[in-house]
């Protein structure tokens, strides 16, 4: 049945730029709102765009002005603070809107990459220790080199650079510094771990289904580390973005596959995710899967991502694009 969907996204002209160079993600959401648009419109329903701009005080009074019967929301937080991007799910929920995606209840909580991790815990998820650092506290350390250092309530690889993985006491220092000096004040200390890099997509509300796995492959000079920066997903010209490339499905044998399935779900639930989600996971040197973040409403750009792994299930955009309205309807 046709419906009224409004997207709703946070409107990258509206905001500053990013002052060390990372508005590029913010922008990208643009391709996203249209793609989705297209699709939508493909699939016969009236659509609106609906950019939120700051301050967060008026975006209540947007939303509420909405006249649809769903909204599809793209909105990943204003580039300030990441943190107001479950605040606005949650003024969806107060007003009683349906949505597309998670609640604002696991969107705060996938945000805050520490306090996942202690639910993973309780879940019994293995996943890499960690620890959260500022300057001041940082010899308070007790994890084992090397390290990976990065934001703790922050995505779309934002603050990860090839000085992120650490090995010593200074570059931890250096590192834990530049992370608490630009994104809010702590940074995230997690033991690296180097194996085989594989993500997951699923979707569902009570009962979740894998989309399928595909594995990060990486052809870097020797001195740059093994790992997801923010250059590789966005400056095209820079080593990490030529040598970081998916293989999607992953070549993985029957009982590693079993394994990351596992974990991607355990993590879901875990979570709490509905609608569709993301966990990233690596093998350790013993070969065992741990989980290193779960990333409710990830990316939706075509060809990516979860479009990419949907597309190796036969599922064409607009259909990826109409199974989440569905779920969101349930």
């Amino acid at each position: 049945m046709p419906l009224k969907v409004a997207i709703i996204y946070n409107d990258p002209f509206a905001d500053s730029p990013g002052e060390i160079g990372e508005s590029e993600a913010i922008i990208g959401v643009l391709e996203e709102v249209v793609a989705v648009k297209k699709a939508l419109l493909e699939l016969g329903h009236e659509v609106q765009q609906v950019a939120l701009r700051k301050p967060l005080e008026t975006v209540r009074q947007t939303i509420r002005d909405i006249k649809a019967d769903l909204i599809f929301n793209l909105f990943e937080g204003f580039d300030d603070d990441p943190n107001t991007e479950p605040v606005v799910t949650a003024m969806m929920e107060e007003i009683g809107i349906p949505f597309t995606g998670n609640p604002s209840s696991v969107l705060a909580l996938t945000l805050d990459k520490f306090k996942m991790k202690r639910v993973l815990q309780k879940a019994n998820v293995a996943s890499p220790p960690a620890q959260v650092l500022t300057p001041h506290d940082i010899l308070t350390f007790t994890l084992n080199f090397p390290c990976i250092v990065k934001p703790k309530d922050e995505d779309a690889s934002h603050g990860l650079t090839r000085a992120s993985i650490v090995n010593n006491m200074e570059q931890l220092f250096e590192q834990v510094n530049y992370i608490s000096s630009n994104f809010r004040g702590q940074a995230m200390v997690e033991e690296f771990v180097d194996g085989r890099e594989f993500n997951a997509s699923v979707l569902g509300n009570r009962e979740l289904e894998l989309v399928e796995i595909s594995e990060i492959t990486y052809s870097l000079p020797p001195e740059l580390p093994r790992i997801l920066t923010f250059e590789s997903k966005w400056f095209e010209e820079t080593d990490y973005y030529k040598g970081t490339g998916v293989t999607c499905p992953a070549p993985l044998s029957g009982k590693l596959r079993e394994d990351v399935v596992n974990a991607v779900l355990a993590s879901c639930r875990a979570a709490g995710c509905r609608g569709y989600a993301r966990v990233d996971v690596r093998q350790d040197k013993d070969g065992s899967i741990k989980v290193l973040e779960v990333n409710a409403n990830p990316d939706l750009t075509p060809e990516l991502g979860i479009a990419r792994q949907a597309a190796t299930r036969g599922m064409t955009y607009a259909d990826l694009i109409q199974k989440i309205v569905d779920l969101a309807l349930e």
